[in-house]
């Protein structure tokens, strides 16, 4: 699925749920669970072995272990899948929307596109890319706090 682009997946999503708001959340989710769980398959795997066996030689075992030791190695790992996903999900839907004619800023493009009015176009594209932008950036400042909370950072 990770491998997949998320615009690849519409045309299975439209044969599946027709033209509708179903194909464009079945392409978004394709889009960015892939990236979520390879990114938190990563973290939990990178565990530092130093840690591990600190952790185990002190008596954490079963959800001790993962709760205490595997959750907060890997949390670093699963908010850059999250924040990916963010972002790959956002270019899904943006290709749904735009080839399913769904109503959304991809349907808005859509039409912009057949009436060539460049101004909207150019206008639209910026308020598509500011999006993105300040989305990131709340994921940034999300990621932060999550990190202090897990005494990952100052």
């Amino acid at each position: 699925i990770h491998a997949i682009p998320g615009a690849a997946w519409v045309p299975l999503s439209i044969l599946w749920f027709g033209m509708t708001e179903r194909a464009v959340v079945f392409t978004i989710l394709l889009g960015a669970v892939g990236v979520v769980i390879v990114e938190t398959d990563t973290g939990i795997r990178e565990v530092p072995p130093l840690i591990a066996r600190a952790a185990k030689t002190m008596g954490a075992r079963g959800w001790r272990y993962f709760w205490f030791v595997v959750v907060p190695a890997a949390i670093p790992k699963i908010m850059d899948g999250l924040r990916l996903a963010w972002a790959f999900g956002w270019r899904a839907l943006m290709a749904g929307e735009l080839f399913t004619s769904v109503s959304g800023l991809g349907g808005l493009l859509n039409q912009i596109v057949k009436t060539q009015d460049m101004n909207a176009l150019l206008a639209l594209m910026v308020l598509i890319a500011g999006i993105g932008i300040a989305v990131d950036a709340v994921f940034k400042w999300l990621q932060y706090r999550v990190w202090v909370r897990w005494g990952l950072a100052a």
